[in-house]
């Protein structure tokens, strides 16, 4: 079984070797079935995923890290097809939305079985969407996909109507996404919260076998699944049937020395890991669009100095974003210009190269806002008041990097730019609520425009964060209840357009996120989402 380093393969099959000679041992030298270890099985798939997942439960759980393990148990009502972003069908085999936007009708496999045995119907449906809504449980992300859902009818043993507050052409978007893949009634019914994260059941591809928080979660293929969704290819019987998610690999090593201990595949490589490993000719690196906002950091407009949009255009101005794509994310990631990812297929192209690099205009608006270097520190002041920035910096996705070359290049500018990193999201949602910061990087996901409400929307998350805008507030509202396509991608474009001309958003680049993998792994491929694999029909080449 090669691996990818040289060195590594000859540990790898004495690894092996040691396996082998154990399991006969066990087993009498044949006398009995003992299962190989993941890494000494050509078909057990390792795939190591940088980070730790907090909380294992679709209904519970934000990272996206946990709907990685979410893709491959449970299935959706709906799919998304990564090609052209068009819905198929899922569990439900067809859907009708009524004239008004408010009732959606689906009509259910009916040959279908949990993990667990027990018969997957419109009860488990709404079995479901009653414990995402339970008031014991805490306001979630497959909460938020849900919109304005008041209620649900189970209209026959496969039919199901879910019933709308008011129009959300976003519904469909949400349900594709695996924080809303429909679980076992029977799982959900037999332990607590706490509890199900470690007895799941779904209908998924592959099966729940083995979870130990912060070392490993096991899967194995699901014999009898039924539901294959058009975005997989029929199977060969070459594939793996066993995978091995190890969690936190390589946190505190490189990329190399992750994949040498045995991992097939290793997620969210740095842009640094991914330019060494592309020259190795035992590796395959898989760049992967990531559908949402850009990334990008925003201005917090409610705080003094950077409440005047001549200010906020002026940093544009000064940053220099095509020296951060080649050196910071070695032009893996491109420039972003919009506030939506080009990969959405929503993002307003007529801002690319809008705001470019221009040291000179940006120095002009800032002496026409009334700033001057009145003491020769090299800071601009106004009324004596320096301006000093800061900027909230979590330590991933390449963010201290991008904060460093910011504040060298706002140097030029006489900004200066404070940062204050901080170590995870906790503490990052306190300052968002807070709204002490001048600047915050924000990373949204989806592939409906509707994300741009999570952040500009004023009863957003991030509403401290922003002063009213009433045309942009009319924008959002409208994009989120406006059920006609074309009229919702117009204020789509619109939304995008006032957020840029207000300079409200400091873009920085595409999302994109990098997967290492063993070279003879073959049809490893991503969902519509970016982040989420699609293993079924993953395999590892014969030697």
């Amino acid at each position: 079984m090669s691996k990818f380093i040289p060195g590594a393969l000859i540990a790898r099959i004495w690894r092996i070797a040691g396996c082998v000679l154990a399991v006969m041992i066990l087993a009498g030298c044949g006398t009995g079935e003992v299962e190989l270890p993941c890494d000494a099985d050509q078909k057990c798939l390792r795939y190591g995923l940088t980070a730790d997942i907090p909380i294992l439960d679709p209904h519970h759980a934000e990272a996206a890290e946990a709907g990685m393990i979410f893709r491959q148990v449970y299935d959706t009502l709906v799919y998304r097809k990564a090609d052209g972003h068009e819905f198929v069908p899922g569990l439900a085999t067809d859907w009708d939305v009524s004239p008004d936007g408010l009732v959606y009708t689906f009509t259910l496999r009916r040959d279908i079985v949990f993990h667990d045995g027990s018969r997957f119907d419109a009860a488990a449906v709404g079995r479901n969407i009653e414990r995402i809504f339970d008031a014991a449980m805490p306001q979630s992300l497959a909460r938020d996909l849900l919109g304005p859902l008041t209620q649900y009818e189970v209209a026959g043993n496969h039919s199901i109507r879910l019933i709308l507050a008011s129009p959300f052409p976003g519904l469909l978007d949400g349900l594709s996404q695996p924080f809303l893949g429909i679980a076992s009634p029977a799982a959900l019914d037999s332990y607590d919260s706490l509890r199900f994260q470690f007895h799941q059941a779904g209908t998924g591809p592959f099966q729940f076998e083995e979870y130990l928080p912060g070392e490993r979660i096991a899967l194995r293929r699901f014999g009898d699944y039924r539901v294959s969704p058009e975005i997989y290819e029929p199977l060969s019987g070459d594939e793996i049937t066993r995978v091995e998610f190890v969690l936190s690999a390589g946190r505190e090593a490189d990329a190399l020395a992750a994949l040498s201990e045995s991992l097939d595949v290793l997620d969210d490589l740095s842009p640094v890991d991914a330019q060494t490993l592309a020259g190795n000719s035992r590796v395959q690196v898989l760049p992967v669009d990531i559908p949402g906002l850009s990334v990008h950091f925003l201005f917090n407009t409610a705080r003094e100095h950077i409440s005047s949009p001549s200010v906020r255009l002026a940093l544009l101005l000064a940053t220099n974003r095509i020296a951060i794509s080649d050196r910071v994310f070695f032009n893996f990631s491109p420039v972003a210009w919009a506030p939506l990812a080009t990969s959405t297929g929503f993002s307003h192209t007529g801002y690319v190269d809008k705001f470019a690099y221009d040291l000179a205009a940006a120095q002009a608006l800032l002496a026409d806002a009334g700033y001057i270097d009145s003491d020769g520190d090299g800071v601009v002041d106004r009324d004596g008041d320096p301006l000093t920035l800061s900027a909230v910096v979590p330590p991933w996705g390449g963010l201290p990097a991008v904060a460093s070359m910011l504040q060298q290049e706002w140097q030029a500018l006489g900004v200066a730019l404070q940062i204050e990193p901080v170590p995870g999201r906790s503490r990052l949602r306190s300052l968002v609520r807070s709204g002490e910061y001048d600047l915050l990087p924000v990373d949204q996901h989806g592939i409906d425009p509707n994300i741009l409400s999570r952040v500009f929307l004023q009863d957003s998350l991030y509403a401290s964060s922003l002063a009213p805008i009433d045309e942009l507030q009319s924008l959002l509202l409208s994009t989120m209840h406006t059920t006609d396509s074309q009229l919702r991608r117009t204020l789509v474009y619109d939304s995008q357009a006032k957020i840029m001309d207000e300079a409200l958003i400091l873009p920085i680049r595409e999302p994109v996120r990098l997967t290492a993998a063993r070279a003879d792994l073959r049809n490893l491929r991503f969902d519509a989402y970016g982040f989420y694999p699609l293993l079924f029909n993953a395999l590892i080449a014969a030697n």
